[in-house]
Parts: C-alpha cells; structure tokens; sequence
C-alpha cells in the first residue's frame, strides 16, 4: 500500500510540471514605429503588463499610454494629449482569445514555437479584431512571448497630428517582447 501512494504521488506530482499555468509579468520591451515625411522615429511603452493562461491560451497586453515616449518633448506632449488623450484613454489594450499553430510545448511549459495571437486591440474608443504571427519561449516558470502587429493609427480614430512642414504617414507597427513569470 505504501508503495502504491508513493508510485501515484510521483505520477501525479510530475503530471503538475506539464500541467497549464498562469503567466504574469512586466519584463521586455513594447516599442513602436512610425515615419513622418521628414523623418523616422521610434518610441518605447515601459510601463505594461501581460498576462498569459496556457489552459486557456488567453491573456491580455495592457500599455500605460501617460508613460509611452518617443524621447522627444513636444512630439511626446502631442502624442499623449492629442492622439493618445491619456486622461480619457489611459491604456492600450490587446486581448489574446485564441492561438494558432503548434502551442503543444506552452502549454506543457517546456519548449519554443511559432503561433498566430487573434485577439482585439483597443486604442482610444476603438476596438478591433486582429491576428498576427509571434513566438515563444516556455519553461516551467516563465514564458517569453515576441511578435509584431502593423496597423494603420488612422483605424483607431487617433487625430492626425500633422504639422505644416511635416506629415505623419498612417502606418504604424509594434514590437514586443514580453517574460512573464509563473504564478
């Protein structure tokens, strides 16, 4: 008898290290891309958090908009008060329903893959459907998650914030990097 519950507290012990889990975390890089006609210019969103449940496979990207910058002052200041309006509009939010692709090895919390993240982007009052490719990286007590989404700032009712000597070209594209640890 003994031998037969130290066999399936064994079994069932190692049945816990493949299991699925839940992922949090604010490690890595959110960075955005754009081009105006007299220049290119990038900017980072330090302030986030992610969520990820492997049982699920949904989660949530949440970006502080009031702390996003473009290291450049007065672009920063119109970016936050006139496209971003971050008082009304605090955060940029994508929410993960689903994944794609060979998800096997996050799920047991082991490996590395290539997937598709459907889900909706939220900018100011806009929501919409998106899909895009990314990778991971998974092992017992973490999950690192890569990709990049192109989109035009123009769909998500941002005002233009063009000046005369300058245009600011509607294409836009995000990159992150994101480590989430195991709760």
């Amino acid at each position: 008898m003994t031998r037969l519950f130290i066999l399936l507290t064994g079994f069932f012990a190692c049945m816990g290290v493949a299991s699925a889990a839940n992922y949090s975390g604010s490690a890595g890089s959110v960075q955005f891309f754009n081009e105006a006609s007299l220049h290119k210019f990038e900017g980072t969103a330090p302030d986030f958090v992610a969520s990820f449940d492997t049982d699920s496979m949904t989660g949530t990207l949440v970006v502080q908009t009031k702390t996003m910058t473009t290291h450049l002052f007065p672009r920063d200041n119109k970016m936050r008060n006139m496209c971003l309006e971050v008082d009304t509009y605090p955060t940029i939010t994508f929410r993960l329903n689903g994944i794609e692709g060979n998800s096997d090895a996050m799920a047991a919390g082991t490996g590395s893959g290539a997937v598709t993240l459907k889900g909706t982007l939220t900018i100011r009052d806009v929501t919409r459907t998106v899909a895009f490719a990314a990778t991971y990286d998974a092992s017992s007590d973490s999950l690192t998650m890569s990709g990049a989404y192109a989109f035009k700032w123009t769909d998500f009712n941002i005002p233009d914030p063009s000046i005369f000597v300058s245009t600011l070209y509607p294409d836009m594209s995000v990159q992150f990097n994101v480590t989430m640890k195991a709760r």
